[in-house]
């Protein structure tokens, strides 16, 4: 089986690998844990032990591989040779992740942010195949963003847009990974939610989930289907962010689509409601009348497929 990508999905939470056909397709896939807190030399070959173990596993040879797309979280150089920084990796600083891999394999290797990956996965295969313009979103350890613009990447002058998660909402705000305060993704990411969450029981908030080990994102939104306030209040809160940071993009790109991805989706109604009151009550008519905002088609297998995408596009082979 000839003409395969690797897809690579480096994130906060889990190393994902796929092998891709030239429709978008996921032949095979396999994943990790990230040790966000590893040596990078420790995650750099973890990400070739995992790319040699996606071969293997689809039972193709490394001659049958076309080349490899990665997504990595954090800022990528102009070049789009080495990702600089990562808020969510903190020790990931000034990697030169795509030499490590093209020359280990030999092969066209494509770096790109793990957001705009997923962005263009969206676009080429997904949710936002039937649009010229899209905005991403992704919802998960961090809150990643992607742009597309006239069925392009929208990169900036310097490699480094659509940084959503860092949009300040909040000047007096929580501090933010990136060094900053009251970014979108102290209020909007999983981890912000679980932070909330914990302040609420700390001050005295009673919840099905008081005096559980360990809180997560899944068990809140778990919680909150069975119906816990504080579960419920603290979704509801994310949501409303989230649609102040929407009803910015709105008023600054009105693009066609706005997608929502990542495992927060897994909220469903009760995340979708308040974004799309806040923008409803707040956006100008004209930005919002034509703008979809709808959840990933791809789910968590964006990444994968956008990075492979990213590929082919990069080598001009229908992506």
């Amino acid at each position: 089986m000839s003409n395969c990508i690797v897809g690579i999905d480096l994130g906060g939470t889990n190393l994902k690998a796929g092998i891709v056909d030239t429709d978008g397709k996921i032949l095979h896939r396999l994943s990790i844990k990230t040790n966000s807190n590893a040596d990078p030399q420790i995650i750099s070959n973890q990400i070739l032990e995992l790319i040699a173990e996606a071969v293997q596993g689809a039972q193709i040879k490394e001659s049958d591989v076309t080349g490899i797309g990665l997504g990595s979280p954090g800022l990528v150089d102009k070049t789009g040779e080495t990702i600089l920084f990562s808020p969510n990796l903190p020790r990931w600083r000034n990697i030169p992740i795509k030499r490590i891999v093209s020359e280990r394999f030999s092969k066209p290797c494509v770096l790109e942010n793990d957001a705009n990956a997923a962005a263009w996965g969206e676009k080429w295969v997904g949710a936002g195949k039937a649009v010229k313009s899209l905005v991403m979103l992704t919802l998960g350890t961090g809150v990643g963003g992607g742009i597309v613009i006239d069925d392009k990447l929208w990169r900036g002058a310097n490699n480094v847009a659509a940084e959503i998660g860092h949009m300040v909402i909040q000047t007096d705000g929580p501090p933010c990974k990136c060094g900053n305060r009251g970014c979108v993704e102290v209020y909007s990411s999983a981890t912000g939610m679980v932070r909330r969450f914990k302040e609420l029981l700390g001050s005295g908030a009673s919840s099905s989930l008081k005096g559980s080990a360990e809180i997560t994102a899944k068990m809140i939104n778990e919680a909150a289907i069975q119906g816990d306030k504080v579960s419920l209040d603290v979704i509801e809160e994310t949501g409303r962010y989230l649609g102040i940071a929407i009803l910015n993009i709105m008023h600054v790109l009105n693009p066609e689509m706005v997608v929502l991805a990542g495992g927060m989706i897994g909220s469903g109604k009760l995340l979708m409601d308040p974004i799309r009151r806040v923008t409803t009550e707040r956006a100008f008519e004209a930005s919002y009348q034509d703008t979809k905002i709808v959840f990933s088609q791809l789910g968590n297998d964006a990444g994968i497929i956008g990075a492979a995408g990213c590929l082919l596009r990069a080598l001009e082979i229908s992506a």
